[in-house]
């Protein structure tokens, strides 16, 4: 059983172009010095005692700590776990920083039908000073089977396959993230693993949205995924990806420069933007700015709300205005229009006014040191 964490914590996934991927699933909890975490475990076949693993990655050369303990709500009903309560007891578990996986020193008996929460404290080992910018990547929580305890090995018969598991080590293989293939000679004992644990063969149940066909691999369950659809059943988007339909999922394409992070909503594919971005893709500037990603204001002097979004030249100039910054009277009309001169664009008085029949001017000023407005007339016409 594979466990994923369900605390609010910061979501990390990594790119996988060009190297290795270390992560299984939909990749890491990204948990800060000193943060807690809570992984729920509510899927448990069988009635045992198992191991508790848990994956992890250090972003720094030092070791860190996990505060851990299981508890349950329910008190246990099955003859195998009746007896035991979970332990609510605190112990810890150091996780050296030149490792990726953990054994934890305390396997738990688990049984199904009964939520349970494993919970621990994850900080750097060896201090008392809580860092904020210290950060440790989680993987996953992994349920491993003590499988000595099912029926299949129990006998003479059941040495035989004890010891091969020994030989090939093939409870080992899924200590790794993500694990290695599985040796053929292992590959027929975890199936019997498995069958002895489910109590027989498992459907497949390959979601016919999210799927390419209804078969799945023999070992694992994995369904053929179409794309950016990821799950064994293949029954919703990979993160950074959305709209999980029967064509798969469409990618986020969040804007690197716009958005705060490369997921989006997994229904509408809105990305979550930074102050001052907005679009589906976080793309673009917010009204009345231009120039992504380096948004700033429309400067139109108080004339016209929106700029052209990559030039910055405003649209729409009102009062009587126009210009890239709407700093100027359109023809017929005089004045001073920036932002701050107290002044408007006011019509050319030659004689009449633009729109009218006695107007015979194309543009107008006042003359600096008389203040009298001075008209330039039109084709035809003379001024006195």
């Amino acid at each position: 059983c594979r466990c994923r964490a369900q605390l609010d914590v910061e979501e990390v996934v990594r790119d996988s172009a060009g190297r290795m991927v270390t992560w299984t699933g939909l990749g890491f909890a990204r948990v800060r010095d000193g943060a807690g975490l809570t992984f729920r475990v509510d899927n448990v076949p069988y009635p045992m005692d198992y191991e508790l693993l848990l994956r992890y990655e250090p972003e720094s050369a030092e070791d860190w700590e996990a505060v851990v303990s299981v508890s349950s709500r329910m008190l246990p009903t099955s003859s195998r776990c009746g007896n035991l309560l979970p332990s609510e007891q605190m112990y810890r578990e150091i996780l050296p920083h030149s490792q990726r996986y953990v054994l934890l020193s305390r396997p738990f008996c688990f049984e199904p039908s009964t939520p349970y929460e494993v919970t621990m404290r994850l900080q750097r080992a060896g201090v008392t000073q809580r860092h904020p910018g210290a950060f440790i990547l989680i993987d996953s929580l992994v349920l491993l089977p003590r499988v000595s305890e099912l029926p299949g090995f129990h006998g003479a018969e059941a040495a035989a396959r004890q010891e091969e598991l020994e030989r090939y080590q093939c409870l080992e293989v899924f200590r790794m993230a993500p694990p290695h293939p599985l040796a053929q000679a292992c590959a027929r004992l975890v199936c019997s693993v498995s069958a002895l644990m489910h109590g027989g063969a498992l459907p497949c149940q390959c979601d016919p949205q999210g799927s390419r066909s209804s078969e799945c691999q023999v070992q694992g369950g994995q369904c053929e995924c179409k794309p950016h659809v990821i799950g064994r059943r293949c029954d919703h988007c990979a993160p950074g990806s959305y709209g999980f339909g029967p064509l798969g999922c469409s990618p986020c394409t969040c804007s690197p420069e716009g958005s705060v992070s490369q997921l989006c909503d997994r229904v509408s594919g809105q990305c979550r933007c930074q102050p001052g971005t907005v679009g589906r893709q976080c793309d673009q500037c917010q009204p009345g700015h231009w120039g992504f990603p380096a948004c700033r204001p429309c400067q139109c002097n108080g004339h016209a709300k929106e700029c052209d979004p990559r030039t910055g030249t405003c649209l729409h100039c009102r009062d009587h205005t126009s210009g890239r910054h709407c700093e100027r009277c359109q023809d017929g009309y005089y004045g001073n229009p920036v932002l701050g001169s107290g002044q408007q664009c006011r019509p050319c008085p030659c004689p009449g006014y633009p729109g009218t029949r006695h107007y015979h001017g194309s543009t107008c000023h006042a003359d600096d040191e008389t203040h009298h407005i001075v008209c330039i007339c039109a084709p035809g016409y003379a001024g006195e």
